[in-house]
């Protein structure tokens, strides 16, 4: 289980370094191990360090398998121990530009272990992503399940067992993300992750309607119902902003957010119960980011996150990171 604000902000360091940072840079156990999480966690994108006056990598195919044919190639013109040659670099640019660019299952286990071991005697072989000079250090944090075009940046479905639940926004570096946000709530009975692909449509169909209820800081949200209800939050001139959901006699909870929950967390998480217990979601889609206390930029085009990808030691399952 992948989907807690720890486990997602540890995620994020590692890969914010694998995908970023030179290789030589990246201890190799955690290089291979990384991947033991692809299945589990959601992944962002980050752009490979640019690299002034290199050539442009090759566009990728992921729909076929040209990144598993070229690592291949690679081992079989004696790349490993000698990759000078133009045919060794163009199979290591079709390789890296599948990984670079194309979801993790595109590439065989084999292959992505594999580049790590070529980018040692391709060291010199450099080439750069498309558009790889901009925003190079911000999380794309809606891969997969894409909702960053939409209505709604986020989604959750919570198991909830108090009449009163209570949701924040904080300011983080001294302004809040966004001075509004929408939330679309549903009850169910179903606390599953289909719940969400099932209301998806009605959800964006509430929250980029003009029925949502403004609700101001320290105000209440209610009723929540089977139908959803829109809410509009506006944040309080405070560091703090705090919401009251009435939960009263429902199970479960759905949620459709306009922006990415812990964009607004500074030292505590955004939804709890009436008791301040932390309650997170049992399944989730869209954006992920920073946990309490480490917050990215974020960048005002895309609501997308920035992770600074130095000075950091990270601790994830059995893998220990510094750099």
């Amino acid at each position: 289980d992948c989907t807690s604000s720890e486990c997602v902000k540890h995620y994020y360091i590692v890969q914010s370094h694998h995908d970023y940072c030179p290789e030589a840079d990246i201890p190799q156990e955690v290089e291979d191990g990384f991947h033991d999480y692809d299945e589990t966690c959601a992944a962002c994108k980050i752009k490979r360090l640019f690299t002034d006056d290199a050539p442009a990598c090759p566009v990728p195919n992921c729909e076929d398998n040209s990144g598993n044919e070229a690592y291949v190639s690679l081992i079989d013109n004696g790349c490993l121990s000698d990759c000078s040659s133009d045919t060794c670099r163009d199979h290591f640019f079709m390789l890296r530009s599948v990984h670079d660019s194309c979801e993790h299952d595109v590439l065989s286990r084999a292959s992505e272990e594999g580049l790590h071991d070529m980018e040692v005697p391709c060291v010199s072989q450099i080439c750069n992503q498309a558009e790889g000079a901009d925003n190079q250090l911000v999380c794309d944090d809606h891969s997969g399940h894409d909702h960053g075009d939409g209505a709604f940046e986020w989604a959750g479905v919570f198991k909830v067992n108090d009449s009163t639940h209570k949701w924040s926004m904080q300011k983080v570096d001294g302004a809040y993300a966004d001075p509004t946000m929408r939330l679309v709530l549903f009850s169910t009975d179903s606390i599953i992750e289909e719940t969400i692909h099932s209301l998806e449509g009605s959800a964006e169909t509430l929250i980029e309607g003009g029925s949502c209820m403004i609700i101001e800081d320290k105000g209440s949200m209610s009723p929540v119902t089977a139908a959803g209800s829109c809410f509009e939050l506006h944040v309080g001139s405070g560091d703090d902003s705090m919401f009251t959901i009435d939960t009263s006699g429902i199970s479960g909870l759905v949620v459709y957010a306009q922006h990415v929950p812990i964009e607004f967390e500074r030292d505590q998480h955004y939804f709890k119960d009436s008791s301040g217990t932390d309650i997170e979601p049992i399944a989730q889609e869209g954006g992920g980011g920073h946990g309490h206390g480490e917050h990215g930029e974020k960048d005002g085009s895309s609501g997308a996150t920035a992770i600074t990808a130095t000075g950091t030691g990270v601790l994830l399952g059995s893998l220990m990171m510094v750099v």
